[in-house]
C-alpha cells in the first residue's frame, strides 16, 4: 500500500480552509498535512490547529527547507504564484498551485518552461476539470443526445458586495493582475467550456465597472467561437443586484441541455423532458486524487500548467481587446 504524501500548505486563507481542507480530510489515507505557512501568525496558528495541531511557520522558505515535505499546496494571492512555485520546484517539491496560473501572461509563459527544468509533478488546482457534472455532460454530448451542438450560453449573474467573504480579502479588491474577480472566477468557466467544446479560435468582448469597490472590473460579456463549430456567449456580472443565476444552455440540432445546480435537463421537441441530478462535490476530491496519482503512480495529470495557461490566456486576451470593437484570435 502506498504511503500518504507528506504535504505542506502555503497560505491559510479562504480557499485553503473552505475548499482544499475538506477534500484533504476525506483523503487522509493519501495525504498527511505536516506543516502549514501563512505570513500572519494568528491565521497560521489557527489553521495549524484546525488541521490537527501541526507545526506552522511564517516564512514559506522555512517550510520548503523541510526534508519530510514531499509536496506543497500553494494557496496564495495570484500575484505570488510564479515566485513561490519556482522556489518550491527548486526545493525539489511537487507543486499544486491555485488557479489562475499566474498574474499575467509573461509569468505564465515562464512557468511553462518549468516542465523541462524540474522533474516534479506540477498541477493547477482547477477543480472544474474534475467536476462530475461536466464529465457527465460531455458524455451525453458525445453520445449525440441533442445531436450536433451549435451554441452555448453561460450566464453567471451574482452580487459580490462587502458581505461576500471573497470581497473582504484586500488582494482581490486591490488586485495586481488584470481582471480582478472576472479573471479569478472566469478561468473556471473557460476551463469547462474548453473541456466541452474544444479550443477557442476567436471572440470579442465588452466590460464595465458597476461597483468600483470590488475592483477595476466586475462585468464581462464574451462572445466566442470554438474549433468544434460551437458559437457561445459567456456572461459574468458580479454586480447583479436583485437577480442571481448560474446557468448553462446548450443548443443542438436535435435538442438542448440546461445545466443548473448540478442538474442536467434534457429537452427535445415533442418528447418528455428528462432530468438527471449529479452528485457533484465541486471536483476537489478528484483534483487531489489526480495530484496523488501523478506523484505516486506517475500518471499524467489533467490540469497541468499548459491547460491553465490556455484558460488564463483566453480571459486576459478577451479583457485586452474588450470594448475595442476588434475580434481577438486565439
Amino acid at each position: 500500500m502506498d504511503t500518504p504524501i507528506k504535504l505542506g500548505i502555503i497560505g491559510c486563507g479562504i480557499a485553503a480552509r473552505d475548499l482544499h481542507l475538506p477534500a484533504l480530510q476525506k483523503l487522509k489515507h493519501k495525504f498527511e498535512i505536516v506543516m502549514v505557512c501563512n505570513h500572519t501568525e494568528p491565521k497560521a496558528r489557527a489553521f495549524a490547529e484546525l488541521v490537527g495541531g501541526v507545526p506552522y511557520v511564517l516564512d514559506y522558505h522555512e517550510l520548503l527547507q523541510q526534508k519530510d515535505v514531499e509536496a506543497v499546496d500553494i494557496v496564495l494571492p495570484i500575484h505570488l504564484n510564479y515566485q513561490v512555485t519556482k522556489d518550491a520546484l527548486e526545493a525539489d517539491k511537487h507543486v499544486l498551485v491555485e488557479k489562475p496560473l499566474a498574474a499575467n501572461l509573461t509569468e505564465a509563459s515562464a512557468m511553462l518552461e518549468f516542465e523541462d527544468r524540474y522533474q516534479r509533478v506540477m498541477m493547477v488546482a482547477e477543480n472544474f476539470r474534475y467536476r462530475e457534472t461536466f464529465h457527465r455532460l460531455k458524455s451525453r454530448l458525445q453520445s449525440g443526445e441533442i445531436g450536433a451542438p451549435y451554441s452555448v450560453f453561460w450566464n453567471v449573474f451574482h452580487l459580490v458586495d462587502s458581505s461576500n467573504k471573497y470581497a473582504q480579502t484586500r488582494w482581490r479588491i486591490h488586485h495586481q493582475y488584470p481582471g480582478g474577480f472576472i479573471t479569478d472566477g472566469g478561468v473556471h468557466n473557460i476551463a469547462a467550456l474548453r473541456y466541452l467544446f474544444g479550443e477557442f479560435i476567436a471572440g470579442n468582448a465588452f466590460t464595465r465597472s458597476i461597483n468600483p469597490e470590488i475592483g477595476k472590473l466586475d462585468t464581462l460579456s464574451f462572445q466566442f467561437k470554438t474549433e468544434q463549430h460551437v458559437n457561445g456567449v459567456f456572461n459574468v456580472f458580479f454586480s447583479s443586484n436583485g437577480y442571481s443565476e448560474n446557468r448553462v444552455i446548450i443548443l443542438g440540432d436535435r435538442g438542448s441541455f440546461l445545466i443548473e445546480d448540478n442538474t442536467i435537463l434534457w429537452q427535445r421537441s415533442g418528447l418528455p423532458d428528462q432530468k438527471e441530478q449529479i452528485d457533484d462535490d465541486g471536483g476537489y476530491i478528484e483534483e487531489f486524487l489526480d495530484f496523488y496519482n501523478g506523484i505516486r503512480h506517475q500518471k499524467m495529470i489533467s490540469s497541468d500548467f499548459r491547460e491553465a495557461f490556455r484558460d488564463l490566456e483566453i480571459i486576459i486576451k478577451a479583457l485586452e481587446t474588450a470594448d475595442s470593437g476588434l475580434s481577438v484570435r486565439f
